[in-house]
């Protein structure tokens, strides 16, 4: 049975996973800060018979990523997966973010990430063999205005584990990136600042906000995303990246279909209203509509 250990499993698509894996015959490990969080999983855990347990984690902390990762070892020998879904949200202009909020972000969606990913390499290096499973965002695909803190992590770890995956491809280590779309969990009211009505950048607020909204009236949910994480463990035909949800994968076709220009031409002032049409105009309403 393969050890697989989540962090940031105490809600949303950390939470999935693991019961998700666990009922597909893994042994999880299900990490998050506060272990009394993870009460409702160990129930559902234990209701089904499954193999899971729940560990304390602060991926911004090195002893404790050291000492989780040592617990689990004694406890099941090794880490066969990974999956490094801790992360906040984040939302703001650039201009108002202040340096602590922007370090904070980075630190638990990128350094967080790598210091999980160097502690368990060596092992499966020595093995040669385990996967890496990253989740990042579209968000890392295509950067909107109003995101840049949370966009700048999310493409700092994405380009960060396609390096590494062709660094350790020849030691058949599998290394795989999930990309949501929106998806309907707490990771915003978590993160984000309070949006400033006097911002000379509320447009975007506004617009972010519509975008949410939309998207959250048909939302992606987190079991999908758990779904196609085991599938990228097991699947005999492996892929750098995983979309997930209808939003991400018209966001990434939109982009890869506008120049530069055209692109930084949709943050020009104009109405909720003009945006929208706007965007309808160049054909790509449906990812505001559908």
């Amino acid at each position: 049975m393969d050890v697989a250990l989540v962090t940031g499993s105490s809600t949303g698509i950390g939470e999935s996973t693991a019961l998700h894996l666990a009922r597909n015959n893994f042994h999880v490990f299900a990490t998050m800060r506060n272990p009394d969080a993870g009460t409702a999983l160990l129930e559902a855990a234990k209701s089904e018979g499954l193999r899971l347990e729940v560990l304390a984690l602060d991926v911004n902390d090195a002893d404790s990523c050291s000492n989780c990762v040592g617990e689990i070892v004694n406890r099941a020998g090794q880490i066969d997966i990974l999956v490094n879904n801790a992360g906040i949200g984040s939302g703001g202009p650039l201009e108002e973010a202040s340096m602590e909020h922007i370090r904070e972000v980075f630190e638990t969606n990128v350094f967080g990430a790598v210091r999980m990913m160097q502690l368990v390499l060596p092992g499966m290096r020595e093995r040669r063999q385990g996967t890496i499973v990253n989740v990042t965002s579209v968000a890392g695909r295509v950067a909107n205005p109003n995101m840049s803190t949370y966009s700048g992590s999310k493409f700092a770890l994405d380009v960060m584990t396609e390096s590494l995956a062709a660094e350790v491809v020849r030691f058949g280590i599998r290394v795989a990136l999930i990309e949501p779309g929106v998806i309907q969990t707490p990771i915003f009211s978590k993160g984000s600042n309070p949006p400033n009505p006097e911002s000379p950048y509320s447009e975007f607020v506004e617009r972010a906000g519509h975008w949410f909204g939309v998207r959250l009236e048909k939302p992606t949910y987190p079991q999908e995303v758990a779904e196609l994480i085991e599938h990228a463990i097991v699947t005999d035909e492996p892929k750098l990246r995983y979309l997930v949800g209808p939003d991400a994968f018209s966001m990434v076709q939109a982009r890869s279909e506008f120049t530069d220009e055209e692109w930084l031409d949709t943050g020009r002032e104009m109405s909720l209203e003009e945006y929208v049409q706007l965007l309808s105009d160049r054909g790509i309403s449906s990812y505001l509509d559908e």
